[in-house]
């Protein structure tokens, strides 16, 4: 029990210690989710870099295009696992989670880079976890 306790204290002050880029991804991220969900053509145009990489767990690769398309039209709804992680570097940063989506369990990877004040992503990557 005081093992667990200690966890989630320390989980708190590592969230309540995130900088502002950090907590500005991680809105960026709920954003994107959002706009996916309600099949949101302009917001994912504004969320999502021109040079776009979305790689799904079935090795399926689209571009910006294509996964705006597609995302519009299937309206997916990702839960993401808490403990979820952002690493910024400068103006890029790497957000890490587990999610669902529809009956698959994945691991994601999402590359954000700060396009002026604003955070793109720029690359996704999913695997299936068994």
């Amino acid at each position: 029990m005081k093992t667990l306790l200690t966890l989630l204290v320390s989980a708190c002050f590592v969230l309540a210690d995130e900088s502002g880029d950090q907590k500005a991804v991680r809105s960026a991220v709920d954003s994107f989710n959002a706009a996916a969900k309600a099949g949101d053509e302009a917001g994912l145009n504004k969320l999502l870099g021109d040079g776009l990489i979305y790689a799904h767990s079935n090795a399926k690769i689209e571009n910006k295009a294509e996964c705006v398309a597609a995302l519009v039209k299937s309206k997916p709804n990702f839960v993401l696992d808490s403990g979820a992680t952002v690493q910024v570097y400068g103006k890029s940063a790497v957000f890490h989670s587990k999610m669902t989506a529809g009956q698959n369990r994945l691991d994601m990877i999402q590359v954000w880079v700060k396009n002026g004040s604003a955070w793109q992503m720029v690359a996704r990557h999913t695997a299936r976890l068994p």
